[in-house]
């Protein structure tokens, strides 16, 4: 017992000094700038990285065009999966020069981008309550979105927790 009460005093000094540091310290991390970008993941849909993609104006009689069906999961969150024609998912060429009608999908909840998919089924955890549109569009393998008449070739769905309804269009 004598070992420990000579120990207190130390323990105690050492915990103000602790906290003095922390005090004296705390002020220059309050004054630290904004990042200037924003994560990734909350990009508008024309950037990606601090990039603005390219559009690539199909000039075809079969354009690429995609639809989507939104289904809630039975355990949890949703299940989308696209139904592309005209056009092939190429994991292995990304980031390579563009070849027509094949590439990748970016896909965006209320305008930020989630993830980039690479096949034609992806899982998205529950969301909390509220109303969200989904937007997958489609890519070539340099990046550059695929364009129609100027618009981006992409399908569009509106969830509410609970319930899906889904606008199949290509636009």
């Amino acid at each position: 017992m004598r070992n420990f009460s000579l120990r207190l005093p130390y323990l105690i000094y050492l915990s103000i000094g602790s906290l003095l540091v922390g005090v004296l310290v705390a002020p220059a991390f309050r004054d630290m700038p904004e990042p200037e970008q924003p994560p990734i993941s909350m990009m508008p849909m024309e950037m990606e990285e601090g990039m603005v993609h390219p559009m690539r104006e199909v000039v075809s009689d079969t354009p690429p065009s995609l639809t989507m069906a939104v289904e809630k999961d039975s355990m949890d969150g949703w299940n989308i999966t696209l139904a592309p024609e005209n056009f092939e998912f190429t994991p292995d060429q990304a980031g390579e020069d563009g070849v027509p009608n094949t590439g990748h999908a970016h896909f965006y909840i209320d305008g930020a981008k989630v993830a980039r998919l690479y096949g034609v089924h992806y899982h998205v955890p529950d969301l909390a309550p509220g109303q969200y549109e989904f937007v997958v569009t489609l890519s070539s393998n340099d990046h550059a979105y695929y364009t129609l008449d100027g618009e981006r070739i992409e399908a569009r769905a509106t969830i509410t927790q609970g319930e899906a309804t889904m606008d199949m269009s290509m636009e």
